[in-house]
Parts: structure tokens; sequence; C-alpha cells
């Protein structure tokens, strides 16, 4: 089967599924989200060469969006280390770390303006190999807001996994699922105000409520077994995020520094689109895109947009897509510039609710102006198999 016959299936399998309830239905602003993850993958190389050669590569990442009526709150952690050894006699062992930290605050004007919020954001970041650090900050105001429809899709896996154990004498309807995701996105409102050792009693029996009053539960009761079913899908399963809107940002800052080391606490503008799309109940679009010129001594300009597609295969396996487009120019001497191209397909298997196996195919395009790296000339392949650890 090749690549595109499995895209082709996957996406064309979408409207087959029917559902009374849409993700894009649930708008409660009040939830909240977090993920944590480890990734690890690295190959060695022996014979007919010098010595053995190898590359490791250890990521992680941590994203926490915390959500009310007036404000978002996000925040992203990544780090990185690399290790690796080229096969020649004289080739040395080589690492390099990294990491970096964003944070983010939408606050909505009021409740008559729900779309229109003012914006604050800063990022760090470090790279043993770069020039400098990356550090900046800005302001602005935007407009719109993406829902985060996560609740929803763990009340639905609620359903199906109760349905499966013959616990449930029919569906939920639309509106028991709407006050069952609601009562899921406001877990961080009761581990806040019950204590993180006794949150959960409540935190059941508030949906026990839920389920009582639809009149879907067998024997009217919610058995020791279907709260083995609630704890699997709220805290072992894997989910990823769902979330739907659009919203635009515009701002002001400043760079104090990047990478490349040609800022040096120069003024910059940032304009920012952020799109998400469920399709069905097992796929997600998201796309964001930034552009941000920074007025130095030469006009760095920079475009960045990440797209991505997951859909779930089966309880199993996930499928994710990603292209990542990176755009700089500046407007020096040399007309320098850079584009970089990245596109990957994974399929992870999950072994365990905590641990994935994953297989990633990737190609790069990289063009460099001048250039002074012919290496990169041509478009890298590659297919990396990966583990992949979830922290929470």
């Amino acid at each position: 089967m090749t690549f595109r016959t499995i895209a082709t299936t996957a996406l064309c399998s979408l409207p087959l599924t029917v559902q009374a309830i849409e993700l894009t239905d649930f708008t409660d602003p009040d939830t909240a989200f977090d993920e944590a993850y480890v990734d690890f993958n690295a190959n060695a190389n022996s014979g007919n060469q010098d010595q053995t050669s190898y590359d490791a590569l250890l990521t992680g990442f941590y994203n926490k969006r915390d959500s009310t009526a007036k404000r978002v709150i996000g925040l992203r952690v990544d780090g990185n280390l690399d290790a690796s050894r080229g096969p020649n006699a004289d080739d040395e062992s080589a690492d390099d770390f990294g990491f970096s930290v964003g944070v983010s605050r939408d606050d909505y004007f009021s409740e008559t303006n729900d779309a229109l919020f003012y914006f604050v954001s800063g990022e760090f970041a470090h790279q043993d190999s770069a020039i400098d650090d990356n550090l900046g900050v800005t302001a602005g105001v935007g407009y719109g807001r993406v829902w985060n429809a996560t609740p929803l899709a763990k009340a639905l896996r609620i359903q199906e996994a109760l349905s499966s154990r013959a616990l449930m004498a029919s569906d939920l309807n639309d509106d028991s699922l709407m006050q069952l995701a609601a009562i899921i996105g406001r877990e961080s409102e009761y581990r806040s105000r019950e204590g993180a050792d006794d949150y959960r009693g409540v935190w059941y029996s508030d949906m026990e409520s839920v389920l009582l009053e639809s009149g879907a539960l067998v024997n009217n009761k919610l058995s020791a077994l279907a709260v083995v079913e609630l704890d699997d899908v709220l805290f072992d399963e894997p989910i990823s995020a769902r979330r739907h809107g659009w919203l635009v940002r515009a701002g002001a800052g400043f760079q104090s520094s990047d990478f490349s080391g040609l800022t040096d606490n120069d003024p910059k503008l940032t304009f920012q689109l952020e799109y998400a799309r469920p399709y069905g109940l097992k796929g997600q679009l998201i796309n964001v895109a930034t552009y941000e010129p920074i007025f130095g001594d030469n006009t760095l300009q920079s475009l960045n947009n990440r797209l991505s597609y997951s859909y779930e295969v089966s309880d199993r396996i996930d499928w994710i897509n990603a292209w990542d487009l990176s755009v700089q120019r500046a407007d020096d001497a040399a007309d320098s510039g850079f584009t970089s191209n990245l596109l990957t397909s994974s399929f992870l298997y999950h072994l365990t609710n905590q641990l994935d196996l994953g297989l990633t195919l990737a190609a790069v395009d990289t063009d460099e102006k001048p250039n002074v790296n012919t290496q990169n000339d041509d478009i890298a392949t590659s297919a990396n198999l990966a583990l992949r650890y979830r922290v929470k």
C-alpha cells in the first residue's frame, strides 16, 4: 500500500463517521489541558569504516493551556540533547544541548467583546551550537478564539468505554454529553478547590450525577467497573488535543538576541494566524503561521508556518503528519536568506498506555544564500524508529 493510498483512505473515511454531536459544538471556555512527552531515537554503524559511528537524539516537551471566559494562558517547554560521532578516525564525539521556554497570555476585553483581546508573550531559547541565545517579548491585540474541545472528546471516549462493557443502556443525549464534558474540562478547578489527594471523589460524583440524570446507566448506578473505566479514559489513555476555531494577533516588541547573532535589542513587529479544525472524532488539523520583521542594522524578516494533521487510525495507532516551513531574509550586502521545508509522517503504535513505538518518515529541503554549504543542496530523506514515553 502506497503512502498516497493510506492518506486517501484516512481522509475519505472522515465523512463516514456519523455523530449527532460534533467537537466544534463544544465552546465552554473553562477548560485546561496539559501533556508531556519524551522521545528517543538512535542509530549506529560499524564495518568498512575507521570506527563505529553513532547518532542519538533525546527530545522532550511539556505543553499546558489554561482557559477561562476572560483569559487563556499557555506554557510550552522543549528540550533536546544530541550525541554523535562520525566514521572517520579523527572524528570525535560531539554533543549539542538546547531548550526553550515560551509563555503567552490572552486577556479578553469584556463579555460583550468576547473575541477581542490583548496579549503578552515571551520566549527564551538556548542551543549550544548557536551563536547566541534567542530572547524576545511581544505585546499587542488580537481577535478570535481557539476552543479546547478535548473534554468533549474524553466524554465521548467515556461513553464508548462504558458501552463496550455493557454498562450503559443507551447513548447519552447531546445535552448530557455537553454537561459531562464541562465537568471534565474543569478538572483543575476541582483539584485546586478540593486538593490533589481528594478531588477525584467529588469530580467523579458530579460526573455520576450527569450520567444518572440522563438515565443511560444500567441499573441506574455507577459501578466499580465503571469507575475503573473512568480512570482509564481520563488518566491512562493517550489522547491528543482537540481544538477548533481561529484567531489573529498583531503586536510589537523587541528581540534581545537570536540564534544567528544578528539582533541586539532590536524592535520588531509580530503577525500571527492560528487555525484549528477537527475532522470527525478522529482527525485534527492545526496551522500556526507567524511573520516577524526585526528592525536592526539590517532588517531581518522571518516567516514560520507549521501545518499538522493527526488521525487516530485505531485505539492503538496514531498517524501524525506535519509540514514545517521556515523562511529568513536579511537586507544586508549579500542579501542573505535561508529557506527550509520539513515534511514528516509518523505512525505511533501504543505498546502500553504510556510507551509508544514510532516510525517517522522525513524529507528536508533547504536553500541558503550565499550557498556556503553545498552538502545540503539535495533533498534529504530519512526513516527512523523511535520510542516515545508519555509523562502525562
